[in-house]
């Protein structure tokens, strides 16, 4: 698989049924082994459910973008920028709020195509600051952040189910080279 075959396209209402399988598909993979099955069900039924991903396609505060091998989807992003930290204040800035891929696709270059769309499309319409948040115990994914660029420049707690767990927050200056 190259990284030259995806195709990279934006997630339109009528997608809203393949978001929603990638998105539980790629959300239960990674995160399944380390949380409660309870937990597990209330966040997938309270941010997967149907309803919910199409207005969140529909809001224009939300961007959505798919990437597809050979019309298969593998994984996604959302952008937002209704989410405003305090220590980003005064700044023009976007959220990388999910990035998702499926196992069976991680190491062919999506992941590099997905974290470019999001730094391009950032510059691209004028922001000046790309952060996120990322689970303080998934390291493979602070690396990949840290790699791009993202440094820590604080904390949130992020509520997966019943269980507050906590996240670092990372942010890259978009002036900054990759």
């Amino acid at each position: 698989m190259s990284f030259n075959n995806y195709i990279l396209r934006e997630i339109l209402p009528a997608d809203v049924d393949m978001l929603q399988q990638l998105s539980i598909d790629t959300f239960c993979e990674t995160y399944a082994i380390y949380n409660t099955d309870e937990n597990m069900k209330l966040h997938v039924d309270g941010h997967f459910n149907r309803q919910q991903l199409l207005e969140e396609i529909t809001d224009e505060s939300c961007y959505f973008f798919v990437a597809e091998l050979d019309d298969i989807p593998a994984g996604y992003i959302k952008l937002r920028t209704s989410e405003q930290p305090v220590e980003l204040e005064g700044y023009k800035h976007i959220e990388l709020e999910r990035i998702y891929a499926q196992k069976q696709y991680q190491g062919t270059g999506l992941g590099k195509l997905l974290i470019e769309k999001c730094i391009s499309f950032a510059i691209e319409n004028g922001y000046e600051v790309l952060w996120l948040g990322v689970w303080k115990q998934n390291e493979k994914a602070y690396y990949f952040y840290k790699k791009y660029g993202f440094t820590i420049f604080g904390e949130q707690v992020f509520t997966l189910g019943a269980d507050a767990q906590v996240d670092w927050l990372m942010k890259k200056l978009l002036n900054d080279p990759l």
